[in-house]
């Protein structure tokens, strides 16, 4: 009868630290597909600025083929461009959308001026699969410098 009660009693202990341990296990398992995701989003923007300053150093490059090269990039991602909101009822009217923005001096170049750079960057609580980086205000970012193609800097 002794043998029977130290039995149960192992075997009660057990659920009990499986309750206290296995919602630490799943929040640092989350956690890590979290960070994990935020490395590949990362990797993703530092390729997408690349993409967009190549397209920028060619003649005749404008934004808007930029804002193609870049978009082309980040659809492999599933990643959009963020918006303005228009709808005049959202509480966040005029502001930008979960998403990434790219800028570039390409607009401001002069003829003889030889490095252009693109910066592309989205918000890490708008690539957070858990919400864990929700109210986070860090960016991530890619900025990539590029010397012009037909451009001496010389001159």
């Amino acid at each position: 009868m002794r043998l029977f009660r130290r039995k149960h009693a192992r075997r009660g202990s057990a659920v009990v630290e499986t309750a206290v341990v296995a919602p630490l296990v799943v929040a640092a398992m989350m956690g890590t597909m979290d960070v994990g995701y935020a490395f590949m989003v990362k990797q993703t923007v530092t390729l997408a600025a690349r993409e967009g300053a190549r397209i920028a150093t060619m003649p005749g490059g404008t934004m808007d083929d930029v804002h193609a090269a870049v978009d082309a990039s980040m659809e492999a991602a599933n990643l959009e461009r963020a918006e303005v909101i228009s709808d005049p009822n959202d509480p966040d009217y005029g502001q930008l959308a979960c998403g990434y923005t790219t800028t570039s001096n390409i607009d401001v170049l002069g003829p003889t001026d030889p490095e252009v750079w693109v910066d592309v960057e989205i918000p890490l609580r708008c690539v957070s699969i858990t919400g864990m980086f929700s109210a986070s205000d860090v960016m991530i970012d890619g900025r990539t410098l590029m010397r012009r193609e037909g451009v001496d800097s010389e001159s």
